[in-house]
């Protein structure tokens, strides 16, 4: 069994969010299960570190944009790089902090073609895996251009509200035919959209969580393609995350200042200590700690969060959040910070060493999210002791056992209303359970010893990649 991904990040050449770490993971746990398991990612010089060596494999050069663009094939192990510097030598992947980048619609349907056209070089593959829009026009150009090719093709939504929509204007600098432009094809409201197109022409869907594969069929959480994919149902699976515990481990997570295991959780309150000092919160080290980590955007819940604000800090708590996202989000957080310095400390920076150090010293890990396809950080909070307070949606619904009330039995804290007066009281909930030693230590016990690794995901799809190759039988 050949696969090849495609998809636009990976761990550890570039990540922005959740798509680099599966990336990073996946492929290596599809191997550990015998399967030729490559990848093709842009190649983004800015930000793939110099330490790596690279071997060239081939050049060629498409039609596209209104010229011709060269690229080149750069290998590092199983992956392969796809380099063309003026269109991915830039300091960010997606965009600038003033907005996308505008010729985003050039800078992946180029990608997605040169993908194919180093899968073909490399001899092919059973099953091309595409994930997310950056890559979904791939099995458009399959179909559309190489219709003797008997690759099978695997779309991966990792999370539908990002699409790759883009004028209609620009169909012809794409190199794709008139007749794909149908409302049963790449044509979205007058518009194209790049994850359509991948949903109209893989041969299966998937997404990222069972619970998410049916969310997005409504129109609450399809976002205006939930009729295609009702459509494309029967070939739609639900297959959730997992995380590298090779390398989200607190017994040996070189980030921490003091190393424990899930099944003796003894150093956390030494690491709690480090990162109270560490922000400067001082005058209640003995309250809960909660951290989050997480875009400072609208889908993570931070509306619910400072909605309720005062009356969350008239709680005895502490709490430290790490992350950027939107100007009018963090202003209003930064606001809060200033307003209750001694209690909550905002980092408003990408910083994996403090990630690691606030998954260990935490108490509770928050996720109110609106929407959430999966969730990594939940897995990782149980693996490092830290009990999650979720919204019960997507992949959290999945993973988040709530606490039952009266046997105390469960690896979280849930609630189910997306509202400011819900979330305040699940946090009382978490507040009330750090007050019984025993019931907290139970919860978090349990939680540190759930598995969510990639054995059994990667199962899953090799199941389905077996079931698409026996089609081509």
């Amino acid at each position: 069994m050949k696969v090849v991904h495609v998809a636009s990040e990976a761990v550890p050449y570039v990540k922005t969010g959740g798509l680099g770490d599966v990336m990073g993971s996946l492929p290596a746990a599809l191997r550990s299960l015998g399967v030729d398991s490559l990848l093709v990612v842009p190649f983004y010089d800015k930000i793939i570190p110099s330490s790596f060596r690279f071997e060239k494999v081939k050049s060629g050069s498409l039609a596209m944009g209104g010229r011709v663009l060269p690229y080149t094939i750069l290998r590092h192990d199983s992956t392969y790089f796809v380099s063309q510097p003026e269109l991915y030598g830039r300091e960010s992947v997606y965009s600038t902090r003033e907005g996308d980048y505008p010729d985003n619609w050039l800078r992946f349907a180029f990608f997605a073609r040169a993908a194919l056209e180093t899968i073909v070089a490399l001899g092919g593959a059973d099953v091309i895996h595409v994930h997310d829009w950056q890559a979904a026009l791939l099995p458009v150009y399959l179909r559309t251009t190489m219709p003797e090719r008997t690759e099978k093709t695997l779309l991966t939504i990792h999370n539908i509200a990002y699409q790759g929509i883009f004028p209609a204007s620009v169909l012809a600098d794409i190199q794709l035919p008139e007749s794909v432009f149908t409302i049963h094809g790449l044509e979205f409201y007058g518009k194209l959209n790049y994850l359509k197109g991948g949903i109209v022409w893989s041969d299966e869907i998937s997404t990222v969580s069972p619970t998410y594969a049916h969310e997005i069929l409504t129109p609450e959480l399809g976002f205006r393609l939930n009729g295609i994919l009702e459509v494309r149902r029967e070939h739609l699976t639900g297959i959730l995350n997992g995380i590298d515990y090779s390398y989200w481990n607190p017994a040996t997570d070189a980030a921490l200042p003091y190393l424990y295991s899930a099944s003796s959780l003894e150093g956390k309150e030494r690491n709690k200590q480090h990162v109270l000092q560490e922000a400067g919160i001082t005058s209640h080290p003995g309250f809960p700690l909660f951290a989050m980590i997480s875009r400072l955007v609208s889908q993570k819940g931070l509306d619910l969060m400072l909605g309720a604000w005062d009356q969350l800090m008239a709680l005895p708590l502490n709490l430290i959040m790490l992350g950027t996202g939107d100007p009018e989000i963090e202003t209003a957080l930064q606001d809060k910070a200033n307003q209750y310095p001694d209690r909550f400390v905002l980092n408003r920076r990408f910083d994996e060493g403090l990630a690691h150090r606030l998954y260990a010293g935490s108490d509770f890990f928050l996720m109110p999210s609106r929407f959430e396809p999966c969730g990594l950080s939940q897995m990782i909070a149980l693996r490092y002791g830290s009990v999650p307070v979720v919204r019960r949606t997507g992949g959290l619904k999945d993973t988040i056992q709530d606490v039952h009330p009266k046997t105390g039995v469960g690896n979280g804290i849930s609630f189910d209303e997306a509202t400011p007066s819900s979330f305040l009281d699940a946090v009382k909930r978490a507040v009330q359970l750090y007050a019984t030693p025993d019931a907290y230590r139970r919860v978090q016990a349990i939680g540190a010893t759930c598995d969510y690794s990639w054995q059994a995901s990667a199962r899953d799809y090799l199941a389905l990649y077996q079931s698409m190759s026996a089609a081509n039988q």
